[in-house]
C-alpha cells in the first residue's frame, strides 16, 4: 500500500516526531523511520521533549498523531501525507468552507480511534483537507489501543469519539458538517436543526441551552427540533427549553408562537408536547390561548390534562405578558 500511495504523492513528505518521556516514543520514530525508508520523498526530524506527554507525529501545522497509523488508519493518514505534500492547500469541500473562513481564532478537535474501526477511517477521510484549508484548526489523533489509559481518562467507550472542547462529544460516524457548525459558529450564531438534534442525541442539552442563550436571536430551527417525531428528540428539547425558561425567560416564550403554529398537523404525542412547552415558558396570556383550545378542539382525557396541567402552572409562575 506504501509503494503504491508514493507513486501519486507530488511533493516532500515532511514528518516530525516529538518524543517524550513516554515509554512508547520509539515506537512512532521507528514507523516514521520505516516509512522514510521505503520512500525516498519522506524526510523525518525527531524533536525530543523531556516531558511526561504523549509522543506524537506532527503533519503540516494542524495534524497530530499520537499513535502509529495502522490497520484502517493507514490510508487515511497517507492521504493526509499526500494533501501536506501539495503546493498548494487542498480547498475544503464547498459546503465547508464558509464555516471554515468564520474562524478568527484557533480551535482544536480531538478524534480517538483504533486500528480495527472501519468508521474511524472514514471520519479521517472526511477531516483530512480541513486543518490545510484553514490554518486555525487543528485535529489531534489518539490510538485508544496504543493509549488506552487516555480512553479511560475521558470515558471513551465506543470509536470513532470526536471531542471539542470539555462539552462536546460526538460518537460513531458524524457528518462533519454538523461538528463544523459547532465548531466555528460565531458566538451569537445559530445551528442548523440537524447540528441540534445531533447533539440532543448524545446527551447535550444543556450545551445547547447555553449556545442559544449566547445568541442574540431566536434560533429559526428549533420548533422543528421541538416537534421532532423521535420523543427522546423532542424530551432533549423541552429540557432546553426549560433550563431558556429559567435563564432567559422572553428568549424561551418567543419559540411558543412558532411552535403553536404547528399544533393542527400535529401528531397527538407531539401536541402533548407542545402544551407541555407553553407550561413550560409561556405566561398568563397563554391560559386563554389553552382556554379556547380545549373548547374548540375537544381533545381526549390525555391531552386535555395536560392543557389543564399547563394551564395550572401559568397561573401560578409570575411572568406577565
Amino acid at each position: 500500500m506504501v509503494r503504491a500511495w508514493s507513486a501519486h504523492v507530488t511533493g516532500p513528505v515532511r514528518l516530525t516526531v516529538e518524543t517524550t518521556l513516554n515509554e512508547r516514543s520509539p515506537d512512532l520514530v521507528d514507523f516514521a523511520r520505516e516509512l522514510a525508508r521505503m520512500v525516498p520523498g519522506v524526510t523525518v526530524e525527531v524533536s525530543e521533549r523531556e516531558l511526561p506527554d504523549l509522543p506524537a507525529i506532527l503533519v503540516g501545522s494542524g495534524w497530530i498523531f499520537h499513535g502509529v497509523p495502522a490497520g484502517a488508519e493507514l490510508r487515511p493518514f497517507l492521504e493526509i501525507l499526500a494533501l501536506s505534500a501539495q503546493k498548494t492547500p487542498p480547498a475544503a469541500p464547498p459546503d465547508l468552507l464558509p464555516l471554515l473562513e468564520s474562524l478568527e481564532s484557533p480551535r482544536e478537535l480531538t478524534l480517538y480511534i483504533t486500528p480495527q474501526c472501519p468508521h474511524c477511517a472514514h471520519t479521517l477521510f472526511d477531516l483530512a483537507p480541513l486543518p490545510f484549508a484553514s490554518p486555525r484548526l487543528i485535529v489531534r489523533v489518539i490510538d485508544a489501543a496504543l493509549f488506552p489509559e487516555e480512553a479511560r481518562s475521558l470515558e471513551i467507550r465506543a470509536v470513532p469519539t470526536l471531542l471539542y472542547g470539555d462539552d462536546f462529544r460526538w460518537t460513531g460516524r458524524v457528518k462533519i458538517r454538523e461538528v463544523l457548525e459547532v465548531v466555528c459558529r460565531q458566538d451569537r450564531g445559530e445551528l442548523s436543526a440537524a447540528a441540534t438534534i445531533r447533539l440532543l442525541k448524545e446527551g447535550k442539552a444543556q450545551e445547547v441551552a447555553r449556545l442559544m442563550g449566547r445568541s442574540e436571536h431566536a434560533w429559526k430551527d428549533f420548533p422543528h427540533v421541538l416537534t421532532h417525531p423521535e420523543w427522546s428528540v423532542r424530551l432533549g428539547a423541552l429540557v432546553v427549553l426549560e433550563d431558556l425558561a429559567e435563564a432567559h425567560p422572553d428568549l424561551a416564550r418567543s419559540y411558543l408562537l412558532p411552535l403553536w403554529e404547528r399544533m393542527e398537523t400535529a401528531s397527538e404525542s407531539v401536541q402533548g408536547d407542545i402544551l407541555y412547552a407553553v407550561g413550560l415558558a409561556g405566561d398568563r396570556s397563554w391560559i386563554r390561548v389553552l382556554e379556547r383550545w380545549l373548547e374548540e378542539h375537544a381533545p381526549g382525557p390525555d391531552l386535555a390534562d395536560v392543557a389543564r396541567e399547563a394551564m395550572e402552572k401559568l397561573g401560578s409562575v409570575n411572568r406577565d405578558p
